[in-house]
């Protein structure tokens, strides 16, 4: 049996859309290492370098566990340069150390019955980057969008078995071409 794919507001299939904390980060480790938008690339979250750090007790009061990040979370650009505007990167495993993000970053958490991985492929098409665009506010400095925008985005959801099945092979692909860029990295330093 198969159903029909149904059109969702991206507001539907949330818990949480969240954005994290501001302050003066360290290049220091002092406690807690914070996600930027420098840590997402091409759809990837990389806390090997470029990393920033606050404590753990936050001195302003504000509570660190509040903005961890966990597997499974997506992070959102939402306040950047127009062509960091909405890119995204999923956290694929549980982080081994505490990691929170950063003000200009959301955190979504999804909802129970939509997967993942299907959830973070809707930010790498070209629809959501057009309609990202269509709801940026361009400024001087930083643009940026509002998340009840965001949340009224719509794109078409399959059924959760569904949605795992495509998840799962997009999460297989990814892997596949990680693994050989890394060959091919290797292969090339290699040479030298």
């Amino acid at each position: 049996m198969t159903y029909a794919w149904e059109l969702r507001k991206l507001g539907e299939t949330l818990i949480n859309l969240k954005s994290g904390l501001s302050r003066m980060l360290s290049n220091k480790d002092i406690g807690l290492p914070v996600v930027r938008a420098n840590n997402i690339n091409d759809g990837i979250l990389n806390m090997d370098k470029d990393v920033k750090y606050w404590y753990l007790d936050d001195p302003k009061g504000a509570k660190t566990d509040n903005y961890l990040i966990h597997r499974n979370n997506i992070l959102i650009n939402f306040i950047n340069s127009e062509s960091k505007m909405g890119t995204a990167a999923i956290v694929n495993c549980e982080p081994n150390r505490k990691i929170i993000y950063t003000t200009n970053i959301l955190k979504a958490d999804i909802k129970n019955n939509y997967d993942s991985y299907y959830w973070f492929i809707i930010t790498q098409t070209s629809k959501y980057k057009n309609d990202i665009k269509t709801i940026t506010k361009p400024a001087v400095n930083q643009a940026s969008f509002t998340t009840n925008d965001f949340k009224k985005l719509a794109y078409f959801f399959p059924s959760t078995e569904e949605q795992q099945k495509i998840g799962t092979l997009f999460k297989h692909l990814d892997s596949l071409i990680t693994l050989h860029q890394y060959r091919l990295k290797f292969r090339n330093f290699t040479k030298f």
